[in-house]
C-alpha cells in the first residue's frame, strides 16, 4: 500500500523550507499530489534576506495566544480547503494554530480520510509554552496516526490517547546539503572546528570556551548567542565572535565544509537524544563530533562513522587527538557519509517511509 498515489494535504507554518516544504517537494517526486496550506502570511513579514518579522503587536499576540480572528479565519481557511480538494490525507506538521474541534469536523465530513499530526519539536518539554502546544495536544486523540521526532514522546503521546504512533525522524536535504570542497571556501568559513547551531543555556558555552582556550580555531554560528556573549567580560574568548550571525543556504554548507571538525550538541530544552544536523553533517562529508546518545551511537557507529563526548575532558582529549590524525578524519568522515547514505536518512526516503506508516496494517 506504501506505493499507492495519494493527495495529501500539508498544513503548517510554511515558514522555513527544510520542514513542510522540504516533504511537500519530496512527495511530489514520489508521484503523489500535495496541497499545501499554510498561514506564516497572516503573522509575518519575510523581507528577503532576512528573518521573518511580525507584522504587528496585534499578529503577535494572537500568534502566541493562538487565539483571535485570525487564528478562527485559518480554521475556516483550512476546512474550506480539505472540503474543496477532499484530499486522501491530511497531515498537521508543526501546526499548533488548527482548533481539535476542526478536526472533528473535518472527521465527520470527510469520514475516509486519514488525519496525521507530527512536531519536530517537543510539545512535552520543560521549557514549552502550554499555550502554544495545547490545541496540538488536545488533537491528539483525534489522529489516526500520531508521528513523533523523539523516540521519548511515545510515552506522551500515549498518554494523551494517540491511536497509533509512528517514529518519523529528521532528514537531510541532498540538493542542499552536499560537500564542498574546503580549497574553494573563503577564509571566514574555514577553521579547525565549527558549531552551527543556537545558544542553550546548557553546558555549550562552556566547551566552546574551552576549545578558544587552548588555541583551536573554532567558528561560531547560529541564533541566540549575542545577548549571552554580550554578557561576558571583554576578556572572554568568545567575545571575538560577537555579533555571531545565523548561516543558511551555500553558507551553511561553506561554514560545515570548511572546519576539519562540526561540533553537534544535543538540546536539552527538547530533550533530544539526536538532531537534525547530526544528518546533515555526514552528509556533508564532514567529521562529526557530537554529544552522546545512546541513540545517536545506534545511527553512527562511535570510532568509526562520527565520534561522541560525554564529558569536557573527553571533548577536549578527542579534538587533540583528531586534529593531530587528520587522516583518522577523513576516514571517519567517508564512512559516515557512506552511513547517512545507505541508511536512507534523506528527505525523499523519509517521506516514502511515512507514506508506508500512513498506510501500513491500522488504517
Amino acid at each position: 500500500m506504501g506505493s499507492l498515489m495519494s493527495k495529501v494535504l500539508i498544513s503548517g507554518e510554511w515558514l522555513w523550507a527544510h520542514y513542510q516544504e522540504a516533504c511537500a517537494r519530496a512527495l511530489e517526486s514520489l508521484g503523489h499530489e500535495v496541497v499545501r496550506f499554510g498561514w506564516y502570511q497572516h503573522f509575518f513579514d519575510k523581507p528577503p534576506g532576512k528573518d521573518p518579522q511580525f507584522k504587528s503587536t496585534i499578529a503577535r499576540l494572537q500568534n502566541k495566544y493562538l487565539f483571535g480572528p485570525l487564528i478562527d479565519k485559518i480554521n475556516r481557511d483550512f476546512f474550506g480547503v480539505a472540503m474543496d480538494t477532499e484530499p486522501d490525507i491530511i497531515w498537521l506538521y508543526n501546526d499548533t494554530h488548527i482548533f481539535p474541534r476542526t478536526i472533528s469536523k473535518l472527521r465527520r465530513n470527510l469520514p475516509g480520510v486519514i488525519l496525521a499530526q507530527y512536531a519536530n519539536d517537543n510539545p512535552w518539554g520543560a521549557n514549552q509554552s502550554e499555550i502554544k502546544w495545547r490545541h496540538f495536544k488536545n488533537s491528539v486523540p483525534l489522529f489516526d496516526i500520531n508521528f513523533c521526532y523523539r523516540v521519548s514522546n511515545t510515552k506522551d503521546l500515549l498518554e494523551a490517547g494517540a491511536k497509533r504512533i509512528q517514529l518519523l525522524r529528521s532528514y537531510y536535504i541532498p540538493e542542499e546539503t552536499f560537500p564542498v570542497d574546503r580549497r574553494e571556501i573563503e577564509a571566514d568559513f574555514t577553521g579547525d572546528i565549527v558549531f552551527v547551531g543556537h545558544y542553550e543555556n546548557d553546558w555549550r558555552l562552556d566547551l566552546l570556551s574551552e576549545i578558544e582556550k587552548i588555541g583551536y580555531n573554532l567558528k561560531l554560528f547560529g541564533t541566540s548567542w549575542n545577548e549571552p556573549i554580550s554578557r561576558l567580560p571583554n576578556e572572554h574568548p568568545l567575545k571575538k565572535h560577537f555579533p555571531v550571525r545565523s548561516v543558511r543556504g551555500a553558507e551553511y554548507r561553506k561554514a560545515i565544509s570548511g572546519s576539519r571538525i562540526a561540533l553537534s550538541f544535543l538540546s536539552k530544552l527538547n530533550e533530544d537524544t539526536y538532531t537534525r544536523r547530526c544528518f546533515e553533517i555526514p552528509a556533508m562529508k564532514t567529521f562529526m563530533m557530537s554529544e552522546y546518545s545512546d541513540d545517536l551511537n545506534s545511527l553512527f557507529t562511535e570510532g568509526k562513522e562520527a565520534e561522541y563526548f560525554r564529558t569536557k575532558d573527553e571533548l577536549v582529549e578527542k579534538v587533540r587527538y583528531y586534529l593531530s590524525h587528520g587522516d583518522e578524519i577523513e576516514k571517519i568522515a567517508q564512512a559516515g557519509f557512506e552511513r547517512v547514505q545507505r541508511d536512507g536518512h534523506d528527505v525523499k526516503s523519509r517521506m516514502r517511509q511515512f507514506m508506508q506508516d500512513i498506510y501500513s496494517e491500522g488504517n
